[in-house]
């Protein structure tokens, strides 16, 4: 009779990183933001990839339900938690909720009144001396074709992954994996916290919203009244210069007691 006793499996021990790195702690101010994912599949992966590169925030907005769904958690092996834990939200504003710097990601050309985009790497420097002492969002479109203008004109910088086919194209994953990558290396890095404590992005979706409203009050008529490309071209305008929250309100109060100005000439007018 043989003695011999079959070998018992390995048992995981604990670390099997080649490389081990300790988790930079700036990671904890990125958010990974998906605009309508429409595959399960791929909100399980990226649950994956958030885990992997040592990010915690996972916002959802308006998806395909998934949480039934077995590919979902299927594809987020080892990510469970951030699956169960991921924010679903109704709208991006929701999903935007005090995110200070907001980067859009795209794969093709856009409007010529959008910023020329940067390639990930040079996004990826920019994400991770901002997020020393303030959140920053990545944001990602549908898998079909991917985020709007309306949503890209949102964005003070907009990044693309450099690819060498005349027609890039990636999976939803794979582009949040190589940004979240690129993000996770260049936070390795030592960065003197940004001197520029930027305003909110949706109190600066605010401002612009009442500036607009006070052009159309004095008068102004955007050309075929598109008021959104007048929208765009106003972003356009302040992004040259990162605004502050110091700056919005500074503006604002410019901008309120000129509304308010016109509002008691006009009551005067009507009082005649």
């Amino acid at each position: 009779m043989s003695t011999n006793t079959p070998k018992k499996a390995m048992q995981p021990t604990g670390n099997f990183r080649a490389i081990p790195v300790a988790v930079p702690e700036n990671l904890a101010n990125v958010r990974i933001i998906l605009f309508e994912p429409r595959e399960a599949g791929n909100i399980g992966s990226v649950a994956r990839v958030v885990k992997g590169m040592g990010l915690s925030q996972l916002y959802l907005v308006n998806p395909i339900p998934f949480r039934d769904v077995d590919a979902a958690w299927y594809m987020a092996h080892g990510a469970k938690d951030i699956l169960e834990n991921c924010h679903v939200v109704p709208e991006l504003k929701d999903a935007l909720d005090g995110i200070q710097y907001l980067v859009g990601t795209t794969h093709r050309r856009r409007d010529v009144r959008l910023p020329q985009p940067v390639p990930a790497r040079e996004a990826a420097e920019t994400i991770a001396t901002i997020t020393q002492d303030k959140p920053v969002a990545l944001l990602f479109g549908r898998e079909d074709f991917g985020l709007s203008t309306d949503q890209m004109s949102l964005c003070q910088l907009t990044a693309s992954v450099p690819m060498a086919t005349k027609n890039p194209s990636l999976n939803l994953a794979q582009a949040v994996q190589i940004f979240a990558y690129e993000v996770f290396i260049a936070s390795l890095k030592e960065y003197p916290p940004s001197e520029i404590d930027y305003a909110e992005v949706n109190a600066l979706e605010a401002f612009y919203e009442r500036v607009t409203r006070l052009l159309d009050k004095v008068g102004v008529t955007p050309y075929n009244h598109e008021w959104e490309t007048y929208l765009k071209s106003l972003r356009r305008v302040f992004s040259r210069a990162p605004l502050e929250a110091r700056d919005i309100a500074t503006l604002d109060m410019i901008f309120s007691t000129t509304f308010r100005y016109i509002e008691r000439l006009e009551k005067k007018e009507q009082e005649k």
